[in-house]
Parts: structure tokens; C-alpha cells; sequence
């Protein structure tokens, strides 16, 4: 972190694109505690611990700031305050924001995050960002939360998929406009005997505001009739590698 740098041409500065603090995805191992198997290496119910399945793991990213350096200046909230600008440089190690900090251990002292580039290289709607997670064995998903590290993208998705090849699912959809961006109206709970594997969309977390540190708590039993019986529910017995793709919508920089 202490290495220097020269800097290039600088380009004007703009909102930086996507910025995430932290990718978070919390939920039980569904495996690989010695308890799961009987002393003849039989597999016998257990409870696997409660875990954050993202910590450490790796995450791979379309887009990431820094190629080339680019200034960027955060929003401020009041009209005449004087903007906050920084620069993004994948090549020197002080102002990278490379997709390893998204699942690294954060520090509200010394923060990192994930940011992709500004829209001033097009990242905006129509085109999308996506961020893979490899969790590397099945979990059971319980409880997801993003935190950005500025303002939230006005839409985004989070899929998910039970093997390694298997296709891509709708988990949850985010965004201001619904039924125009994903052909999706609102809703927030299912009513007994529908399919408990639908994909919600809300607007709950799309506003602009707060500029930094805002969250996205995603519960995925909530709203689900079997969330009581989730060990009798295989529709709801779901994961393996999760996928986020993160669209953004409207100038809302972000980042993770």
C-alpha cells in the first residue's frame, strides 16, 4: 500500500460506477462436519454451524475500475460542498478496488471495496455488471447482505444455482421501476400453494439515499409459507455457487 505512482492524463472526473464494501452471503454448510457422519462414514442428520459462506472466498467480476486509471468524485449531499475525487489505479496497490475486497475482512477504520468503472465508460443501463461468488460446496442460504460503499444502483438481481453447470435462477430482484426493468410487479410474501421458488421484486432498497454505507439485507425464507418447515421443503433447499448481477439503472454510483 505504499508504493508510489505516476499518473497519467487525467480524465475528467465522474461518478464512480458500482462500489461495494462488502459481498456477504450467510448460511449453513451442508457438509464437511465431522458430526454429519456416524462412526462407519455414513452421512445421519446434523445441524451444520451458521456461518458467513462469502468470507475469503473467491469472486470474479466483468468490470472493475483502474483499466485505465480514472479519477472519481464521490456525491455529496449538500449543493455547494466541495467534491470528494480519487483516483482508481489497477496497477498500483493503494488505489485498487479489485474484486478481492469484496470478500475480505472489512474494517469500518480502514475500508475497502469493489468499484467498477465510472459511466463515463458506459456502465450503465442497458449494460450490466456481474459478480460471481464460487462457494465451492452446497450451502443452505439464509440470509444475504451487500453493503455499498456508496449510493445503492437503482436496480440489480441476485441468481443462484443448485450445481456447477446447472442454469442460472432469479433469487431476488431490486429495483425502482420493477415491471419495467425486469416485467416483474412488486411483492413481498406468497400466499400457500404457489411456487415458493419465485423470485420477489422490491423497490425497498433503491432510493439514492443514503450517498455511503448504505445495506441490502435479502432473508430468503421471508415471505415463503414454508419458511416454518424449511427441513420438509425441498423447494427451498437450494445453492451451491451464487451469482450477483448488479445493473445499473440510473447515475447512482456504487460500490461494494
Amino acid at each position: 500500500w505504499g508504493s508510489s505512482h505516476r499518473r497519467g492524463p487525467v480524465l475528467m472526473a465522474r461518478p464512480p460506477g458500482l462500489c461495494l464494501l462488502a459481498l456477504l452471503g450467510l448460511g449453513l454448510g451442508a457438509g464437511g462436519s465431522p458430526a454429519c457422519w456416524d462412526p462407519r462414514g455414513q452421512p445421519r442428520r446434523c445441524m451444520p454451524v451458521f456461518e458467513n459462506a462469502a468470507f475469503g472466498r473467491a469472486a470474479q467480476a466483468t468490470n472493475t475500475c483502474g483499466s485505465p486509471p480514472e479519477d472519481y468524485c464521490l456525491q455529496m449531499g449538500a449543493r455547494h460542498a466541495s467534491a470528494l475525487c480519487h483516483r482508481c489505479d489497477a496497477t498500483d496497490p493503494q488505489h485498487h478496488h479489485n474484486a478481492s475486497f469484496l470478500t475480505d475482512f472489512h474494517s469500518q477504520e480502514d475500508s475497502t471495496w469493489w468499484q467498477s468503472q465510472s459511466m463515463a465508460f458506459g456502465i450503465q443501463h442497458p449494460n450490466s455488471v456481474n459478480i460471481t461468488l464460487h462457494l465451492g460446496k452446497a450451502y443452505e442460504i439464509t440470509y444475504v447482505r451487500l453493503k455499498f460503499h456508496t449510493s445503492r444502483p437503482e436496480s440489480f438481481a441476485i441468481y443462484k444455482r443448485s450445481r456447477a453447470e446447472g442454469p442460472w435462477v432469479p433469487f431476488q430482484y431490486y429495483s425502482a421501476s420493477c415491471e419495467k426493468t425486469y416485467g416483474k410487479r412488486q411483492r413481498h410474501y406468497l400466499r400457500p400453494g404457489e411456487d415458493e421458488q419465485v423470485a420477489f421484486c422490491t423497490d425497498e432498497f433503491s432510493d439514492i439515499s443514503p450517498l455511503s454505507g448504505g445495506n441490502v439485507a435479502f432473508s430468503t425464507l421471508e415471505g415463503r409459507p414454508s419458511a416454518y418447515n424449511f427441513d420438509g421443503s425441498p423447494a427451498l433447499q437450494v445453492s451451491f455457487p451464487h451469482k450477483l448481477s448488479l445493473l445499473d439503472g440510473v447515475p447512482m454510483p456504487g460500490g461494494v
